[in-house]
């Protein structure tokens, strides 16, 4: 079933069933009874289903379900939807839903005392294969470009190729993906394998990891990572830690990062 969240002119909001709507007010059924607001009071009415509400509080939708620490999930933005996210501080970039299936973004470094031409440029296209609720399947690609790096007068181009498929929900859910890295016109002969997921504990706390491992004489050294992601209905806000698999220190390098949903 349904429920609406209306928002009024003051600031403050209702959670509840719409059950009655007239030419001059709006009848709403909250959990403590029915109430009667003027539509000249209310801002915006929203829809959800019941099941954003979790032992009787309402839960706003995950604001970053595309996207772990730094990879890619196979979920889509919806069209029109978006977000900037930023890591480290100087590290930019923005996702934007061209349609339903498809997300484009693209982004940048910026570090601090570094020639401007020395910085990562990158563009992130990802198609989602699949539709509806069950597991999701997309193919995308992070191509990269250090225009004042390298041998060549143009700069080196660098970045990976992948597929990757999640199995949940937005809320709740496990991702792999295979990944074929290249620089310039060479392109790696065997994939990197990427195992990652989050998990939401609370209204505003998720558990996230995401990990890479990389197939080197017969050995697959990589990256482990786990954290949090702090949610807000627009903002998420990523605290994590990095080790590698050979040496781990405790509790590893820092990750953080944020993004903003528009």
């Amino acid at each position: 079933s349904l429920r609406h969240e209306a928002r009024l002119r003051d600031g403050s909001r209702l959670i509840g069933r719409v059950v009655a709507v007239s030419a001059d007010s709006v009848r709403i059924q909250l959990r403590s009874g029915p109430l009667s607001i003027a539509r000249s009071e209310i801002a915006e009415v929203r829809q959800f289903a019941a099941s954003n509400f979790h032992g009787g509080e309402y839960w706003a939708e995950n604001p970053n379900p595309t996207r772990l620490l730094f990879s890619s999930t196979a979920y889509p933005l919806r069209r029109r939807e978006g977000y900037y996210w930023n890591a480290w501080l100087f590290l930019h970039g923005f996702a934007v839903g061209a349609s339903d299936r498809f997300t484009i973004g693209g982004g940048f470094s910026l570090v601090p005392g570094a020639d401007f031409g020395d910085n990562f440029f990158f563009i992130t296209p990802k198609f989602t294969l699949t539709s509806g609720t069950g597991p999701q399947v997309a193919v995308g690609a992070l191509a990269g470009f250090f225009p004042g790096i390298g041998s060549s007068s143009t700069g080196t181009s660098l970045g990976i190729l992948y597929g990757v498929s999640s199995f949940g929900t937005r809320e709740r859910n496990l991702t792999a993906g295979l990944g074929w890295g290249y620089v310039d016109s060479d392109v790696a002969n065997k994939p990197v394998l990427m195992v990652g997921g989050q998990t939401r504990i609370s209204r505003r706390v998720a558990l996230i990891s995401e990990n890479w491992f990389v197939p080197i004489d017969g050995d697959f050294p990589g990256f482990l990572s786990y954290g949090f992601r702090f949610l807000g209905e627009k903002l998420s806000v990523d605290l994590a830690f990095v080790n590698g698999t050979q040496g781990l220190i405790f509790p590893g390098v820092p990750w953080i990062g944020f993004a903003v949903k528009f």
